[in-house]
């Protein structure tokens, strides 16, 4: 949920209440002045039935009414009431029906006479009244909150625009581009601070990265040149006459722990290369393809040791990937499925629209599972493996955006590597 939908939510649910509580609030403030309003004036009623009393020196007639308004009954002498307000319920014969009524009884003393006087007020009205100014407060209320959080939305929306830009420009920030990215200023101090922060940390970010490239690059130059001169050496000295056999034999091994470098210094840079994000770009790659052309080449290999090479294929498979890192990835899980594969037995890949599987049968990992992918995490049994082919399956997935996952059925001794596509 965004900052600005969190704040008008917050705001409407703040102001429900505050609304809720202020219609209750209103309603029973203007409750009370119209009921003192009106005992005011069922007091001077009865002040003025007093003094008809007085006047006439004999009892009141009833009152003529609907609700038969004043009652004046005399009683003994010596009766005493105080003024005594209630609400009841009577019934209204013009209206035919039970309404509310407010009432007034009292004892009234006229010389050495006791009266009993009830004086009464319909209040429906009053209370139709009442609540009618109470629900259109609530409802102005109402539509004023609307009409705020509508300005709110709008006057929010203007301030927060510098910072929707500066996310715009963030999610289509490239660290291989050629200039430092370039975020605009703002009239607004606290954007304007984070718009500079963001121009410092890109210029730094690019120069750490130029300068990273550069080291990377130059390093697989300058290490590459001198184990190609010593390969190229030891195959001349291979080449003269004569070498004893332990010569021979000191040579080959030379020649294998360079072979050996070799793999690992270009693999060590590649992980590097990804690790600085030096493969952003992108293109439409058929995965179809490129398992049929691996498999194609994994055949002769698959052959020598006997197994028995199937692939299912599912045509059209195209993902966004780099062309390259898709090489290395499904080539480097092809690899390890058939180096470790038992002789005689079968490896199998399949890729369909969804995840790409290969398994073969092995033996168990000497190592926990967990560290399958770690670096230079390798089988003690195999000294000429650098360790780090699955190291950079795991990288260029999740560089990619795709899971990869290791099985292991004990039973039928059956390996296992999935590697998942995002929807």
């Amino acid at each position: 949920m965004s900052l600005l939908r969190k704040t008008l939510l917050y705001l409407v649910l703040v102001a429900v209440p505050v609304a809720i509580g202020g219609g209750w609030l209103f309603h029973t403030l203007i409750s009370r002045v119209v009921r003192y309003e009106i005992d005011e004036q069922l007091t001077s009623d009865l002040l003025f039935v007093q003094e008809q009393l007085s006047t006439t020196d004999r009892p009141m007639p009833e009152g003529q009414h609907l609700l038969d308004n004043p009652h004046v009954e005399e009683i003994a002498p010596g009766y005493t009431l105080k003024p005594l307000f209630s609400d009841t319920l009577e019934y209204d014969r013009r209206e035919k029906q039970l309404v509310p009524v407010r009432r007034l009884t009292a004892t009234v003393q006229v010389a050495d006479r006791s009266y009993l006087v009830v004086v009464k007020q319909v209040i429906g009205e009053f209370i139709e009244i009442t609540q009618l100014l109470s629900v259109a407060i609530i409802v102005g209320f109402l539509g004023l909150l609307g009409v705020l959080l509508g300005l709110t939305s709008w006057v929010s929306r203007r301030l927060w625009q510098p910072f929707y830009q500066l996310i715009d420009q963030l999610r289509n920030y490239r660290l291989d581009a050629q200039t430092p990215a370039t975020f605009p200023d703002s009239t607004i101090t606290e954007f304007s601070q984070l718009g500079r922060t963001l121009n410092d940390m890109s210029r730094n970010l690019h120069g750490q990265y130029v300068a990273q490239k550069e080291f990377t690059d130059h390093a697989a130059h300058e290490m590459q040149t001198p184990l190609s001169i010593v390969t190229t050496l030891l195959d001349r000295l291979l080449a003269t006459e004569p070498l004893t056999q332990q010569q021979v034999e000191y040579m080959e091994q030379a020649q294998g722990a360079i072979g050996r470098l070799v793999h690992l210094n270009k693999s060590l840079l590649l992980l590097s290369k990804i690790d600085n994000n030096q493969f952003l770009d992108q293109q439409p790659v058929d995965l179809s393809a490129l398992a049929q052309k691996l498999h194609h080449n994994f055949s002769s290999y698959a052959h020598h040791r006997q197994l028995g090479w199937v692939s299912r294929i599912t045509p059209d498979v195209i993902r966004p990937m780099n062309p390259y890192l898709a090489e290395v990835l499904f080539s480097n899980l092809i690899k390890n499925a058939t180096i470790h594969a038992l002789p005689a037995t079968c490896a199998e890949m399949t890729l369909t629209k969804t995840f790409f599987n290969i398994v073969n049968v092995g033996l168990p990992l000497p190592f926990p599972s967990d560290q399958l992918f770690d670096r230079f995490v390798k089988n003690p049994n195999r000294p000429e493996s650098t360790g780090l082919g699955l190291a950079l399956v795991r990288q260029i997935a999740e560089r990619h955006g795709m899971t990869v996952q290791y099985q292991f059925d004990e039973l039928a001794q059956i390996h296992s590597f999935s590697v998942y596509f995002p929807h």
